[in-house]
C-alpha cells in the first residue's frame, strides 16, 4: 500500500494528503481491477474443467485423450493460483466437506489410507500401482462417492469413499487422519491414524464397531512415522481444490460440497 506521513506544518500537509489519498485510489481501483481479472480467469477455468470432468466418472472411463485435456485446463488454473502464504488463510479455504470430481489414478485412493499403504506398508509405488490395479479390476468392485472432511478445530481429516466389492455387498470406507501444514502452508501432511467400514449392509453390527488402527500395525512392521504422507494443494479456494500426492505427482480434484454452483 502507499503510506501517507502526516507533517505538523500548515503549509504541506494538505496538499500531500490531497496527492496521496489521489494515489492510493488510483492503485486501489489499479488492485480491484486486476483482483476482478484473476478472478474471472478463474472462474473460467473452473467451468471448463468441471465441464471436461462431468460424465467420465471421476476420470475413469476417461480416455488419454480427454485425460490431457483434462491435465492442461488443471495446469491453467495451477499457474493462475495466487501465493497462499498464511497457513490460517489456507486452512480457512480447506475447512469443510470436499467431494472427489477428478483423479488421474484409481477413485479409491481419494483415501489418504491407501497413499499411506504405498509408502508405508508397501514402500514401493510400483509395486502398489499394481496392487491397486489389480483390486481396481476384481470383478464386481466399484467406487461411489468419495469425500474429504477437513476439520482444523480437532486438526483431523476424515476420508470417506463407498465400495461395492462384491455385487450386494456395500459399505464406506472411513478413514481418520491427523492433518497438519507444512512448508509452504499449501502442502499438507496427512498421518493417518486409523480405518474402518461404516455403512455395510454385510453384517453391519460388527463391521461397524471394528477399527483398525492403520497407525500402530504400519509402525510395528516399517518403524515411525510410516503413515505420514503429504500432498501439495496446487489449487484452492472455496469452491475448488487441487492437490498432487507427494511422491508420486498423483491429481485429485475435489469440489466444495454445498459451495454455491459456478
Amino acid at each position: 500500500g502507499v503510506h501517507c506521513s502526516t507533517m505538523q506544518t500548515r503549509l504541506s500537509t494538505r496538499p500531500r494528503v490531497s496527492q496521496c489519498a489521489g494515489l492510493q485510489g488510483r492503485v486501489q481501483r489499479r488492485v480491484v481491477r486486476a483482483n476482478v481479472s484473476s478472478v474471472a480467469v478463474d472462474s473460467d477455468l473452473k467451468k471448463v474443467l468441471l465441464r471436461h470432468v462431468a460424465g467420465i466418472d471421476r476420470g475413469q472411463v476417461a480416455t488419454e485423450s480427454q485425460k490431457q485435456e483434462i491435465e492442461m485446463v488443471i495446469s491453467q488454473l495451477e499457474a493462475s493460483q495466487a501465493p497462499m502464504s498464511e497457513q490460517l488463510e489456507v486452512q480457512e479455504a480447506l475447512q469443510g466437506k470436499w467431494q472427489l470430481v477428478y483423479t488421474s489414478v484409481e477413485a479409491f485412493r481419494s483415501s489418504p489410507f491407501f497413499w499411506a499403504f504405498q509408502e508405508g506398508l508397501v514402500g514401493s509405488e510400483e509395486l502398489a500401482s499394481a496392487i491397486f490395479k489389480f483390486t481396481d479390476a476384481i470383478p464386481g468392485a466399484t467406487v461411489g462417492q468419495a469425500f474429504q472432511t477437513f476439520d482444523f478445530n480437532t486438526g483431523e481429516c476424515v476420508s470417506e469413499v463407498d465400495l461395492e466389492v462384491f455385487p450386494g455387498a456395500k459399505g464406506c470406507v472411513v478413514t481418520t487422519s491427523t492433518v497438519r501444514c507444512s512448508t509452504p502452508p499449501t502442502c499438507l501432511v496427512l498421518t493417518v491414524e486409523n480405518t474402518r467400514v461404516a455403512r455395510s449392509n454385510l453384517l453391519p453390527f460388527l463391521l461397524d464397531s471394528v477399527v483398525v488402527p492403520v497407525k500402530d500395525v504400519v509402525e510395528a512392521v516399517r518403524g515411525r512415522g510410516k503413515t505420514a504422507v503429504s500432498a501439495d494443494m496446487t489449487f484452492l479456494d472455496g469452491e475448488l481444490r487441487v492437490a498432487r500426492t507427494r511422491p508420486d505427482g498423483a491429481i485429485f480434484v475435489y469440489r466444495k460440497v454445498a459451495a454455491p454452483l459456478l
